[in-house]
């Protein structure tokens, strides 16, 4: 049975399907991407974030992954394409994704090395020490709880394997409430906030120590991330112009606020204690 606020983000993902307007070309990616160039089209910065992740978690041939919050599987078919695992298990709570991430799938020939299925970041139906990495892109912030997330994670990794995700967090010394205000978002209607989840860096570190987890790295990319991906959304405004472009720039500014009043977004890196 999902939580009240699992149900919301839910709602929202299912909502926001109907909206997506072709935003990453032809692969259904869902993130904030990663701007290592003024030049790059949102579906590269996109596709970039994913690789990042890629890298940071060590994917290598023959290991078996784990996509948690795996969306449509644009993710996974990254890591399956450029780091040929032996198997990824994608696993995300939102129906329509896992239906239209299947056709993904298989549309890239990909079923037999790609599963995608329902489930719960927080109860997940695997046995214990499942898989050799463990990689998240942008969606923890979202889990009811994070630290319920991590110690599933731990569990569902081998000893000495990797973790390696994305997520928003408040900087040190921000005060969660100054964001996280009940507002509804733009595009959906549903809010989102999760007030259990928005500490800083040093005690999500001990909530990933607390878990069994070792060598950890929580580094900040918001320069590479959110604030590229607003400005995009300008740049997507003056081009649409009338009310589709006053909706992109809504979005932009709604994104620089948030940073303004000290949210975060970064990658985390850890290791499954042996």
């Amino acid at each position: 049975m999902l939580s009240a606020h699992s149900q919301d983000v839910v709602a929202h993902y299912t909502r926001r399907h109907g909206g997506r307007d072709g935003l990453f070309g032809d692969q259904p990616f869902a993130n904030y991407g990663y701007w290592t160039r003024d030049d790059m089209t949102l579906e590269q910065a996109a596709e970039a974030l994913t690789e990042l992740v890629a890298t940071a978690a060590g994917l290598r041939p023959g290991d078996t992954v784990l996509d948690v919050g795996a969306g449509y599987g644009a993710g996974a078919v990254i890591y399956a394409k450029r780091c040929r695992p032996a198997a990824i298990t994608g696993i995300d709570i939102t129906p329509v994704r896992i239906d239209e991430g299947r056709k993904y799938v298989a549309g890239h020939g990909l079923a037999d090395v790609i599963t995608l299925q329902l489930g719960s970041a927080t109860a997940m139906d695997f046995a214990d020490a499942s898989f050799d990495k463990l990689v998240s892109v942008e969606c923890a912030f979202h889990f009811d709880t994070r630290a319920d997330f991590l110690r599933e994670a731990a569990r569902v990794l081998k000893p000495g394997g990797t973790l390696a995700l994305t997520d928003m967090i408040p900087r040190r010394g921000t005060d969660p409430g100054a964001y996280l205000r009940g507002e509804k978002t733009l595009n959906s209607g549903v809010c989102l906030d999760n007030p259990a989840n928005a500490y800083d860096a040093d005690v999500y570190a001990a909530h990933l120590r607390d878990a069994g987890f070792e060598a950890v790295r929580i580094e900040s990319i918001i320069d590479w991330t959110r604030l590229p991906f607003a400005r995009c959304l300008d740049a997507m405004g003056e081009r649409d112009g009338g009310e589709r472009g006053a909706a992109w720039r809504r979005s932009a500014a709604r994104l620089r606020e948030f940073v303004e009043l000290g949210e975060d977004y970064v990658l985390v890196v850890a290791r499954r204690a042996r």
